[in-house]
């Protein structure tokens, strides 16, 4: 079984369309790891204050798909 990443970046109620990561991952921890990791050097890319003035988020899912 493999996984997705997908991530979306918010600013208060609007976002961007999905993004999804280039290859597939073999468990769920290195996508959520990898998740996690893309979501801070977005917010570092960003800046603190783009990021305080526009409320930035980002959201990310790992959704489990069958290994073909």
């Amino acid at each position: 079984m493999k996984f997705i990443l997908t991530l979306v970046l918010c600013n208060y109620t609007v976002c961007t369309p999905p993004f999804e990561w280039p290859y597939k991952f073999n468990s769920y921890y290195e996508c959520a790891t990898t998740g996690y990791n893309a979501a801070i050097l977005r917010l570092n890319d960003l800046g603190e204050d783009m990021v305080n003035s526009n409320r930035t988020t980002v959201l990310f899912t790992c959704q489990e798909i069958q290994d073909t």
